[in-house]
């Protein structure tokens, strides 16, 4: 019983340090590329009831959840404005945040914590379930633990998006298929002592139910969970074959529910419109197959690189919770169970698929990877406490991992590891939604108003308003640009101090078409780091950087601006 009070003990105090990292974090981001486009769009569903803004790239159901506490202050929506009724999404976001009659970081971050609780208590409560039910109480409280502890979560949990919703659910799928493949049947006493056993047809019927709920809630967020089915009923076969239970015929008539129920969600979230769902994936397999452009440790690629989220995890998974959960995934194999499988094939098939998609902007979307992860770390972390001659491994583990975190915070989105060298050498291994997704906005406007508010000429890879956070700015456009930044109408010829930020993502020139735009920046050390994913430079006096200013500012037509840089 004291055990299990001091790992509970260890449980609440991870999940306790997980909610104030994503509460400090919330407060130190402003908002990240996609952020205006899902909250937006979610709050137009269920102002309007009309699936129109962003429905042929996202499921709706992420988006409207995530806008729930949004009802509660009455937003202006904007039906009439072009922007609405043209479903032009990215100017819509805009519009919605940073017109509205309620400010931008309430509408914003009242849904950031809203999600941040939600999913947090959706992963939390199914990785205690699924690691409890196949391997204990200790793995189970470990597990919480990990999850509580990895960067990934505190991070994309506490965003706007539609990356934790179908993770989430994604892992529930499996972890209800599980509990469906464990029941045993019911063992019957007749007169006479005979002892016979009868299938448990009710439970089963409600685990496929259930299970069917969660697999239609994933699809129902994001179009990459219509994976999940052929999946979890290859899963049940493949289980019944290692340990025959039930008849193949009844086996497909549990299926044939499952599926049922998993229709009838998507369908319900639809409001039964389910030619809408398929017209959004086939959209999305079309987007798929053209790619786009990325960036990983020096290499530019649009068709992507087979190595792209293996290097991803490496380098963005605490190093500790990587050793755990090798360890664990060991253990699993020298202790081989039936139900290990659901632990393993599912994480093992999505990230298998993942490595050949065209489409690699962040490690994000191999987040329904990352709950079984934290099981196995869990696991891992169980067996050492388990033997008396590995226990030494603990204290180390445990400080490196808080060590890691405490670095980073409260920038936990652009983590990475010790492996990378920290989160200051992230941006030379992977950038756009890793490290800079626009995010950094806030803490550059706090720095430069502490150096009086001073311009500066800026190149920014996102969506949010520069001077929403008092920067006063000249934009130098390029890149990737789904909103106008027009600047607050600065002068470059009247700019004393030439101070030039570069977002991280345009530093490696990831959407330029010359990828080596900004080559020039990367030995020079920047006056501030906007949160790892903003770079300030202080170009006074520097005349080979004016040089090159003045030059990328000819390119682009500003030939008086140019002079007048090449003059300061």
């Amino acid at each position: 019983m004291t055990k299990h009070k001091i790992l509970t003990a260890v449980a609440a105090l991870a999940l306790a340090a997980h909610l104030l990292m994503g509460f400090v974090f919330i407060k130190s981001a402003a908002p990240t590329y996609d952020e205006p486009v899902h909250l937006s769009s979610g709050y137009s569903y269920l102002a309007t009831g009309k699936y129109i803004m962003n429905i042929m790239d996202h499921p709706p159901l992420s988006e409207m959840v995530s806008a729930l506490p949004l009802l509660f202050y009455k937003p202006s929506i904007f039906s009439n404005h072009t922007y609405f009724m043209g479903a032009l999404p990215y100017h819509y976001g805009d519009l919605f945040l940073y017109q509205n009659i309620v400010d931008a970081g309430k509408l914003l971050n009242t849904a950031r914590v809203f999600s941040f609780i939600l999913w947090g208590a959706v992963f939390a409560f199914f990785i205690r379930l699924f690691a409890f039910k196949t391997a204990g109480f200790e793995a189970a409280a470990f597990s919480v633990a990990a999850f509580a502890l990895l960067p990934a979560f505190i991070s994309n949990n506490a965003l706007v998006t539609t990356d934790a919703a179908p993770a989430a659910f994604y892992f529930a799928s499996f972890c209800l298929g599980c509990m469906f493949a464990r029941i045993e049947p019911l063992t019957v006493t007749l007169r006479g002592h005979k002892v016979v056993q009868v299938q448990d047809n009710k439970r089963r019927y409600r685990y496929a139910a259930l299970t069917g709920l969660a697999t239609g809630l994933a699809m129902a967020s994001k179009f990459s969970m219509f994976v999940i089915p052929p999946l979890v009923i290859g899963m049940w076969i493949l289980h019944n074959i290692l340990e025959p239970k039930i008849r193949l015929p009844r086996l497909l008539w549990y299926a044939a529910v499952y599926l049922a129920a998993a229709l009838l969600t998507l369908a319900v979230v639809y409001k039964f419109d389910l030619p809408l769902y398929f017209d959004g994936l086939r959209e999305t397999f079309k987007r798929l197959d053209q790619g786009r452009s990325s960036f990983i440790w020096g290499i530019h690629s649009i068709q992507g690189v087979w190595w792209y989220f293996p290097f991803a995890l490496a380098i963005k998974t605490p190093v500790a919770a990587l050793a755990l959960a090798f360890t664990g995934l060991a253990v699993s194999l020298s202790r081989f169970k039936k139900e290990y499988l659901w632990l393993l094939l599912p994480p093992l098939c999505y990230f298998a698929s993942a490595m050949f998609t065209k489409v690699q902007i962040g490690f994000r979307h191999i987040m329904p990877v990352m709950p079984f992860l934290a099981v196995f770390s869990g696991l891992g972390a169980a067996y050492l406490k388990e033997k008396k001659a590995l226990r030494w491994a603990f204290a180390p583990l445990a400080f490196l991992w808080l060590w890691g975190l405490a670095r980073t915070g409260p920038y936990y989105l652009e983590y990475f590891n010790e492996l990378a060298g920290g989160p200051k050498n992230g941006y030379k291994y992977l950038v756009d939604s890793n490290l800079d997704w626009g995010q950094g906005l806030k803490p550059l406007g706090a720095y430069l108003k502490g150096l009086g508010g001073p311009p500066v000429m800026l190149s920014y890879f996102g969506v949010a308003k520069p001077e929403y956070y008092g920067i006063k700015y000249f934009p130098l456009k390029g890149g990737l640009a789904h909103v106008e930044h027009n600047g607050t109408g600065e002068d470059v010829c009247a700019i004393k101090r030439p101070l030039l930020a570069v977002s991280a993502t345009n530093l490696q020139g990831v959407y330029f078409p010359d990828h080596a735009v900004f080559d020039w920046l990367k030995e020079k050390k920047p006056l501030f780091s906007a949160g790892y994913s903003i770079f300030l430079y202080d170009l006074t006096g520097d005349r080979e950087s004016l040089a090159k200013l003045a030059e990328l500012l000819d390119r682009n037509g500003l030939n008086r601006e140019a002079d007048c840089v090449r003059l300061s």
